[in-house]
């Protein structure tokens, strides 16, 4: 999925503007971002960075946990120092990054430009027994509008006094019931 830069660019400075951060590093380096498009071209807004090749995540202050983290290739590094000069030297790399604040879901800038993460796709993390009642309510879902239609039918075929179509779709209705 292609991500303009102009929102890309929105969202970080809407993310600067409301979401406060533990370490005033964390804003340093989103500003970075936010004035260098050439490196938001290769930003990817993604959930679970930490299994990303080389993700960042940065997380506000009201949440338990590292305000930024980088991983790169499995390994993990909170140093922000560290973390800029990696940005900045390796700027034609993409970048995978996590943004954890309150409300994430809720707001429209940040789910516009949220991508499927390629190390972690979504679709690959759901569990047999969620698989599973999807399939069963949608079964439900479809007998119900054949019975539905069925009724409907045969309602017709009562009206126009047709004898051999109301005997036909009852037949059915008992078999699908």
């Amino acid at each position: 999925m292609f991500v303009n830069v102009a929102d890309k660019k929105e969202f970080l400075v809407w993310l600067v503007n409301n979401v406060s951060f533990s370490q005033r590093e964390v804003l340093w380096i989103l500003n970075y971002l936010i004035n260098h498009e050439a490196i938001l071209n290769n930003v990817h807004f993604i959930e679970q960075a930490d299994k990303a090749v080389r993700g960042l995540k940065v997380t506000a202050r009201e949440l338990d946990d590292e305000p930024i983290q980088l991983f790169l290739s499995g390994k993990e590094f909170n140093d922000t120092d560290q973390i800029f000069h990696e940005i900045r030297m390796n700027w034609k790399e993409a970048l995978f990054i996590e943004c954890i604040f309150d409300g994430s879901w809720q707001n429209s800038q940040y789910l516009s430009i949220l991508e499927d993460n390629p190390y972690a796709r979504w679709n690959e993390q759901v569990s047999d027994d969620v698989i599973e009642s999807i399939n069963d309510f949608f079964a439900h879902e479809e007998k119900q509008a054949k019975l539905d239609l069925l009724y409907s039918q045969i309602d017709l075929a009562l009206e126009d006094n047709n004898y051999e179509a109301f005997l036909e779709l009852t037949d059915e209705l008992n078999r699908l019931k």
